[in-house]
């Protein structure tokens, strides 16, 4: 366990700026020595002039669910060894093994079941220890090295689930939407048969013997549990009840209660001091503690007037419009509904207004709830504010030492990152700071009062607690500096398919539009930077639009045949619906070419790439004989002798696969098409083409009677809600729509695919070529 030491901590520089500065957030965030500051620290802290004091503007009819967080259920080690016992007493069980607890002793040192096994996993498995490796193990948890027991415990207890896991790798195991569905084999989704399926002990749902993988003939004589529950998913998530909500003063009240409860148990009576509280909590998350349950009041977000903001808003119910300070707050760039748009950031540049980014979120506060270890999303700034109460601890890594944060998270729980590798963008990990700078990662801290604000800079890594009942908001923003960060999100994100909350692109093209329409106004070095990023992107396209032309693929069982891509072109103008405006793989934008796949049967009988898409999965097996006869996830040819050579010459597929046309032709046709494309792509378009990318994103109800009474009051933006958008199965055919990255790494593509060319990067070619003349000029 890793003691925490707050003297290893740095603490946050504390600004007090001038009235005239504090009316120009971005420009002095962004201001020379101040940017330093936020680059070197991540986190600074602002402390408003005493004339700043806004009134508190919560509507009485205000009221907010809580989650419940189990304080030791968010260190990520703790956690991770939790789910290891959990899982491999499964398969113990299964097996009549005796159950193993989370450790056991040699020698009087305590050694974790879950710490060895990702030790013997990192020494390349059970199958390559020998005597040094063992020796290395006994190191590391202190035993004399000459001691066998670790060994024997491990060959006893972990060996042969270790191997197991080894063996069944998959993690994309199927699920039901609905308990009425219990009744149906997860896999089949038939219920008929009910004397051949088992319910899996701990879920409860129902399997066919003859659908799981290797069938079995009879039922098993132990607790059965599905491979789901036997490897774990790593899930794990705050329990909710939306139904249940309280009040500012009822769950003030409950804080009061919990205050009393938690100086009784952990501190003789007595209220703890601040230093005290932090050490305890981390201790509490250090070791595993689980009856520990606090709530928090996290992520509100009410589009109600007067219960969006604690700040004064021009349809802030019963307020009096005509009071020159209620005006001077209301418009106020520190107010947090005016930040992410005040003079000089970049989010003026998107077109909709984002709940939790552009929207405040709200944040109540109980004694020790937490937020965990994360970034903001696409690494932009934060600005978060204490309307009144407790303190609230911060914790913050700067941003250069981010990579190595991500790294030490990933190797204190291995197993977790590869089931989730998106991690540490679900809010759900603690580690504790003094770990992190006994690793060579600085950590800096920051106690957050009544009225004051903390900033985290782009991709700074923060987490914290609160230290009793207190109310916060939030909102993000963007400065210059920001512009290579945005760059950067959409490239981490891909590989972990973490959804994309706007068009990064579509922002810098913006940037340049507004140049070019005021090119002395503007800021030329901002222009040339946006200008770098927008032509990667663009022959980023343009190389995988390049390589779309290989319109064949060798097939390796037969040497002289080849396998084409089908792909039929067709221009397009905008994206129907920008909800429907991200790859249905990776989760980024589309960009302005890309992919329509269409779920269906395929030419050769079957639908293998349609199956692997919707999972998510884009790994296509190259040596599958592509036969109607013989489903390609049984059968896998990896060497073909003459005589199996004749035998698939005379398949039904091979007779299929040589009546295509030549290659050469396809890839003359194709280009002519893209040639076509790009001519009509330079004829003047209608009006009504060229406003792209437009939201179409439909709102609730309450949403939209939200903003036709906001509209007469001030005009607003469309809301759109953070979150992963969930694609709904349609009836018949699907069309997926897949980024030309993900399209072109699918090794067959299904027929049918077409590729949509838009006209619009013709255009952004003319924008950059404008932009690059007034800069010169």
């Amino acid at each position: 366990m890793s003691k925490f030491d707050k003297n290893l901590l740095t603490p946050c520089p504390v600004l007090r700026p001038t009235e005239t500065e504090f009316m120009d957030p971005i420009g002095y965030l962004s201001s020379g020595p101040i940017s330093e500051l936020g680059r070197k620290y991540g986190i600074v802290k602002i402390v408003p002039p005493e004339s700043w004091k806004p009134s508190f503007q919560i509507s009485h009819s205000f009221k907010f669910h809580v989650r419940q967080q189990v304080i030791s259920d968010l260190g990520i080690t703790t956690r991770s060894r939790k789910f290891f016992r959990e899982s491999i007493n499964r398969f113990l069980n299964m097996r009549r093994k005796r159950l193993l607890k989370l450790s056991f002793k040699v020698d009087g040192h305590k050694v974790y079941y879950y710490d060895l096994y990702v030790l013997v996993e990192k020494l390349g498995g059970f199958q390559e220890m020998d005597k040094s490796k063992w020796q290395e193990v006994n190191q590391s948890f202190g035993v004399d090295l000459k001691s066998r027991a670790i060994e024997m415990e491990y060959n006893a207890t972990i060996k042969y689930y270790a191997n197991f896991l080894k063996c069944n790798t998959f993690t994309d195991f199927p699920d039901s939407d609905s308990d009425s569905e219990s009744e149906n084999c997860l896999i089949c989704g038939d219920n008929d048969s009910p004397q051949e399926t088992l319910l899996c002990d701990n879920c409860d749902h129902a399997f066919h013997m003859k659908c799981l993988s290797p069938p079995l003939t009879q039922i098993p004589a132990t607790n059965w549990y599905c491979d789901k529950c036997l490897i774990g998913t790593g899930d794990y998530g705050f329990e909710e009840h939306p139904e249940i909500k309280y009040s500012i003063p009822e769950f003030y009240q409950m804080c009061k209660e919990f205050d009393e409860k938690f100086a009784q148990d952990y501190c003789n009576g007595k209220k703890p001091t601040l230093d005290e509280l932090e050490e305890k909590f981390w201790s509490f998350v250090d070791i595993e503690k689980s009856d520990l349950e606090v709530m928090y009041g996290a992520d509100i977000h009410n589009l109600k007037p007067g219960e969006i903001s604690g700040f004064p808003m021009i349809n802030t119910p019963g307020l009096d419009l005509a009071n020159a300070e209620n005006r001077f707050y209301i418009n106020h760039p520190y107010n947090l509904t005016k930040l992410p748009f005040a003079k000089g950031s970049l989010l003026n540049y998107i077109n909709t207004s984002i709940s939790g980014m552009t929207v405040p979120w709200i944040y109540i506060g109980s004694l020790l709830s937490t937020f965990c270890w994360h970034v903001e999303d696409h690494y932009t700034l934060s600005a978060n504010y204490c309307h009144f109460g407790a303190t609230k601890k911060w914790y913050g890594i700067p941003s250069l030492h981010a990579n190595r944060f991500e790294q030490l998270m990933r190797q204190s729980a291995p197993d977790l990152f590869k089931k989730q590798p998106d991690l540490l963008h679900q809010l759900v990990s603690l580690i504790n700071p003094a770990e992190l700078v006994r690793n060579g990662i600085p950590c800096v801290y920051a106690d957050q009062g009544p009225r004051e604000f903390v900033i985290t800079y782009p991709k700074v890594y923060h987490a914290g607690f609160n230290s009793g009942f207190n109310f916060n908001e939030a909102v993000n923003f963007a400065m210059d500096d920001w512009l290579e960060f945005g760059e950067r999100s959409i490239i981490d994100y891909r590989p972990i398919k973490k959804e994309d909350v706007f068009n990064y692109y579509e922002l810098v093209e913006n940037i340049l539009k507004d140049f070019n329409h005021h090119p002395k106004s503007g800021n030329s070095e901002l222009a040339e930077r946006s200008i770098d990023v927008l032509e990667r992107f663009l022959n980023q396209q343009e190389t995988f639009l390049s390589d779309a032309k290989l319109t064949h693929v060798k097939i390796e069982y037969r040497p002289k045949a080849y396998k084409k891509r089908q792909f039929d072109l067709e221009q397009k103008g905008e994206v129907e619906d920008e909800e429907e405006d991200l790859c249905f793989n990776c989760k980024t934008h589309l960009g302005y070419q890309y992919c329509e796949v269409c779920d269906t049967v395929d030419e050769y009988g079957g639908k293998p790439d349609g199956d692997k898409i919707k999972q998510g999965k884009l790994e296509v097996h190259n040596h599958q004989l592509p036969t109607p006869e013989i489903s390609p996830q049984e059968v896998v040819v990896k060497d073909a002798s003459e005589a199996d050579a004749s035998i698939i010459s005379e398949s039904n597929s091979s007779q299929q696969l040589q009546a295509l046309s030549e290659p050469s032709c396809e890839m003359d046709e194709f280009d002519q098409l893209i040639l076509q494309a790009k001519k009509r792509s330079c004829e003047p378009e209608d009006e009504s083409s060229s406003k792209r990318r437009k939201s179409k994103r439909l709102l609730s109800l309450e949403e939209q009677q939200y903003q036709k009474k906001e509209i007469t009051a001030e005009p607003t933006k469309k809301v759109k809600r953070m979150g992963k958008t969930k694609h709904k199965s349609k009836k018949g055919p699907e069309l997926n729509r897949l980024c030309l990255k993900c399209t072109l790494d699918l090794d067959e593509i299904p027929s049918g695919t077409k590729l949509i060319y838009q006209s619009y990067p013709q255009r952004l070619r003319q924008i950059i070529d404008e932009a690059k003349a007034k800069v010169r000029s």
